[in-house]
């Protein structure tokens, strides 16, 4: 049986090179064609919380730096995840490599631990077996508190395996790792031997070594080169993922020399596997990085460590290894503590997860920026026309105390007089005389007239009505929690009825004069009770145009001050039908004297978001429109396409014409800068950005300023490093006949053109 083992050795061992070799070419070359080649890839670089093909090859190359071992991980992962696909489990779960790096695990730590005999293969079997039923138990218990199930499948597993091989005599232990140096005596002859531990004995920084060792010997290699090679593939794949294994291993090493325990204990038995799971999971992946998730990594160091010692204790007894169990523990436990918050400070947990920290984190950042508001209901004014802010939020009048949070509005001539012919206030001047005075009031958004009081007549001028304060007044209901309240209403000129329900900008009444009010104005609030008069509550309308002299400016998602001259966006006809995408509308263009074409369709998925796909380049552009504005919110595929251009060309598309208005926005970092500057980026991304992408949009011609039937609008893309500007594209859409006519692109020195084709 012993030279039956030696045989099979030796036979991989030949065919070590060949092995690695055909899996490198057939990942290359079939990776996203191939659906069982991804799976096994995404198996591989999930143990790092990756989806990274490059760093999946690196780590199957460095698994098979002991070929025996390497073998087990890829059969247990192929297994398990043929099993899971037979029986019928999710399968954008397997493919997303959910069942098979907990089998890698398991399939590395067999091979490793046991020596190859035809009963090894029976327990081999059996063991990815009981790992996909484990899997899928904690997968599902787990779930019930949005918790992941991490390696716990795997340790339970091999747990059961261990005790249980104790009692097979036809299950022999492998002692070669034990014995090291007589494996190197019997492998001095190898080439490929001697160059996998050609760093080993480098005369170098210990901490480094050690790190080193401990990369590696996460898929249980003893080879400094192999933990140089996966801690290059972690850089490749995240600065940041790489920046917190350093200092998640560096807290480590630091407490154990603290405490007396021995560092080099770290490269053993995945002891220090833990602290650098635990840095990337808690400091990049679960949670947003930012300088709070660093410090949590740094504070759990120590908490890891005393955990992992007393379970290695505790498992010793009864001859078992801990290896990642203390990680996953700890872990859990603390995202779970995390879900017991009521309030979210500080420590953001991940809600869309990429599996990139950098790409997570620039979006985030992008997102809290630009949709801090989009969970609040798009307000527009209840008016037409330019209005002038008489009194904002605090004002010195009635705007006091639990009324603060309230605005009033008026009509004022060039003069700022909200009257005409003040000459002849002494004879008759009244209320007819004030520009606002009947004035259409509007609806600011979709919901059920509550209540109406219409039993007040107007004041004269200068009279005020202070036993009936709030006059005239109508409460609608936006639905969840939100009313608002309009006064001073004009008697007897309501247009709706409690209980009917009104969209934005629907009629309801005309301004009045009742109340407490000297002259006629809107007066108008927020609050989430339905009472009149009830507290108001600070709230930002989604869009209006404020205009400075002659200047006129968009405001997003604001509040008006004190003093403004506003007025609702006004949309024309020809953007809003060249920008309206509806779901199971097709788009193609023409490359401009070529014969190539793009196509692009419109879906709406699973979570009511729509966006545009390009099957040709397998790219997703998730946009909103919301009537007033088009706006992408998301990006994913390929950044060389067409596609990913339009997206940038319309990232903020205003849906009226203002001839003077630059519309401008931020885009994330992940989708525009340069790649040299953008990699030190990444190190500095979770505490400050240094690099910002910029976008810009305005309209350069128009054949007719109040009903255009063409437009041309040129946006523009740029990167600048502080003030210095470093990358740019520039886009111009010409709009005729309701469409998008002609979409041009011009980056440096090349430029494209594209057809709109009916």
């Amino acid at each position: 049986m012993l030279l039956l083992n030696c045989h099979y050795i030796r036979l991989f061992k030949k065919c070590q090179i060949i092995i690695v070799l055909n899996i490198l070419k057939t990942a290359l070359e079939k990776a996203k064609a191939n659906y069982w080649v991804q799976c096994i890839l995404n198996s591989y670089s999930l143990m790092f919380f990756s989806l990274n093909n490059v760093f999946a090859i690196i780590i199957l190359l460095v698994t098979f730096f002991s070929p025996f071992v390497g073998f087990c991980g890829l059969l247990a992962i192929v297994l398990i995840n043929v099993a899971a696909y037979i029986i019928g489990f999710n399968r954008d779960e397997i493919l997303g490599g959910l069942f098979g790096f907990n089998a890698l695990f398991l399939g590395l730590a067999l091979g490793f631990e046991f020596l190859f005999t035809p009963s090894f293969i029976a327990l081999f079997l059996t063991a990815v077996l009981i790992l996909l039923l484990i899997t899928v138990w904690l997968k599902g218990l787990l779930a019930i508190y949005n918790l992941p199930f991490l390696s716990f499948p795997f340790i339970i597993t091999y747990w059961v395996i261990s005790l249980a091989a104790s009692n097979l005599s036809n299950i022999h232990l492998n002692e070669n790792h034990i014995y090291l140096a007589n494996e190197i005596i019997r492998n001095q002859s190898s080439s490929v031997f001697q160059f996998i531990h050609s760093l080993d004995n480098i005369d170098f920084f210990p901490f480094a070594i050690i790190y080193f060792k401990t990369l590696a010997g996460t898929f249980f290699q003893s080879s400094v080169m192999g933990g140089v090679l996966i801690a290059f593939g972690l850089l490749y794949f995240s600065r940041i993922a790489f920046s917190l294994s350093i200092i998640g291993f560096s807290f480590a090493y630091f407490f154990y020399s603290i405490f007396g325990a021995d560092v080099n204990d770290l490269n053993y038995n995945l002891l220090g596997s833990n602290f650098i799971f635990l840095a990337i999971a808690i400091g990049c992946f679960f949670l947003i990085p930012n300088r709070y998730s660093y410090l949590t990594v740094i504070v759990l160091i120590p908490v890891l460590m005393l955990v992992l010692l007393s379970f290695g204790k505790m498992l010793a007894v009864f001859q078992l290894k801990a290896y990642t169990f203390s990680f996953s523990l700890l872990c859990t436990a603390f995202l779970f503590s995390l879900n017991q918050r009521w309030l979210q400070k500080y420590i953001q947990v991940v809600t869309v997860q990429y599996f990139s920290a950098e790409k997570t984190i620039y979006k985030y950042l992008n997102s809290i920026e630009r949709f801090k508001n989009e969970h609040l209901y798009k307000l527009a004014l209840p008016f037409s026309g330019e209005w002038h802010v008489s009194q904002g939020y605090n004002g010195k009048i009635t705007h006091l105390g639990d009324w603060s949070k309230a605005l009033d509005f008026v009509i004022v001539d060039s003069k700022n007089n909200s009257y005409r012919d003040p000459s002849n206030y002494r004879e008759g001047f009244s209320t007819e005389n004030f520009y606002c005075y009947n004035k259409e009031i509007y609806s600011p958004y979709d919901g059920y007239v509550y209540d109406i009081i219409n039993t007040i007549e107007d004041n004269d001028v200068g009279d005020v009505n202070t036993s009936s304060n709030w006059g005239n007044t109508i409460i609608l209901n936006h639905l969840n929690g939100l009313f608002s309240q309009i006064s001073h209403i004009k008697k007897d000129s309501f247009n709706v009825f409690i209980g009917q329900y009104i969209y934005k900008g629907s009629f309801l009444a005309t301004c009045g004069n009742s109340g407490r009010s000297p002259e006629p104005h809107i007066h108008f609030q927020l609050q989430t009770t339905p009472i009149v008069g009830a507290k108001t509550l600070v709230y930002p309308f989604s869009y209006f145009i404020e205009r400075k002299g002659i200047e006129k400016k968009l405001i997003i998602s604001e509040v008006p001050k004190e003093g403004a001259f506003i007025s609702n966006v006004q949309t024309n006809e020809l953007l809003i039908y060249s920008f309206s995408f509806y779901p199971g509308q097709k788009i193609s263009f023409q490359k401009e004297n070529t014969s190539i074409n793009i196509s692009w369709e419109i879906f709406t998925d699973a979570f009511n978001r729509t966006y545009i796909f390009c099957e040709e380049s397998k790219s997703y552009a998730y946009f909103i429109n919301d009537g007033v504005m088009l706006y992408f919110t998301d990006f994913e595929g390929d950044r060389s396409s067409l596609l990913f251009n339009f997206y940038l060309a319309a990232y903020r598309q205003l849906l009226g014409y203002y001839e003077n208005i630059t519309i401008t926005d931020n885009v994330p970092l992940i989708h525009f800068n340069n790649k040299f500057i953008q990699f030190f980026q990444d190190f500095a991304a979770p505490f400050y950005l240094f690099v910002s992408a910029n976008y810009t949009s305005r309209f350069t011609y128009a054949d007719n300023i109040y009903a255009p039937q063409k437009l041309i609008i040129h946006t523009e893309i740029e990167t600048k490093l502080v003030n210095f500007k470093f990358k740019k594209i520039d886009f111009e859409f010409e709009l005729k006949d309701n469409k998008i006519e002609r979409f041009i692109v011009k980056m440096k020195n090349k430029t494209e053109a594209w057809i709109f084709i009916p």
